[in-house]
């Protein structure tokens, strides 16, 4: 997911220019982390060993997300995260795997659409293809093409990421001056002789 790893790069910095600090994010633990933790196990898993095992280690570590968002609904971000999270498993529930459009791929400059058990190439009978990988990344040399619950979760870890930092926390705002501050100071009925 390099269109998460660049949004939250970028949101560290934001947050480091506006008073946030690297530090402040072990004030702000996420609870669960176990569950991420099992949720990766789970992927790794169903990888590797293939067959049942693959859509098996999917239930399992989509299980173990969503107690893991569940968990930490409050925080800046995780709704965002929640939300794409369920459009990405919705489409791939109805598909059985996530659909990929091969004129997104064109557009994200990659020539090439490589098989793999996680993805599949969009068409006719492919069910809700716009919540797809349909949104091109081009960068260079590292093109992707991701979905818009892609874009949800890597929307939300660059909004927990920055928040986490204590983006703008520090930054000393003005206060907003009152109508009477502004309105100049009214002038005497009788001039002074």
């Amino acid at each position: 997911m390099l269109l998460v790893l660049l949004v939250m790069l970028l949101a560290a910095g934001a947050a480091l220019l506006t008073g946030g600090r690297l530090t402040d994010l072990a004030d702000n633990a996420l609870t669960g982390l176990h569950w991420l933790a099992a949720a990766a196990t789970g992927q790794i898993l169903g990888s590797l060993t293939g067959g049942i095992a693959y859509p098996v280690g999917l239930v399992g570590s989509a299980a173990c997300i969503g107690v893991f968002l569940r968990l930490n609904l409050r925080r800046p971000g995780v709704a965002l995260l929640a939300a794409g999270f369920a459009c990405n498993a919705f489409v791939v529930a109805l598909n059985g795997a996530m659909p990929v459009s091969l004129a997104t791929l064109a557009r994200a400059g990659i020539e090439a659409y490589t098989e793999d058990p996680r993805h599949e190439l969009a068409d006719a009978s492919t069910r809700l293809p716009w919540l797809g990988d349909v949104v091109p990344v081009a960068l260079p040399g590292m093109g992707q093409a991701v979905s818009p619950g892609d874009v949800l979760i890597a929307a939300g870890a660059g909004l927990l990421l920055y928040a986490g930092m204590g983006g703008t926390g520090r930054i000393p705002v003005e206060p907003i001056p009152s109508w009477e501050d502004l309105e100049p100071e009214a002038a005497p009925d009788h001039p002074a002789k």
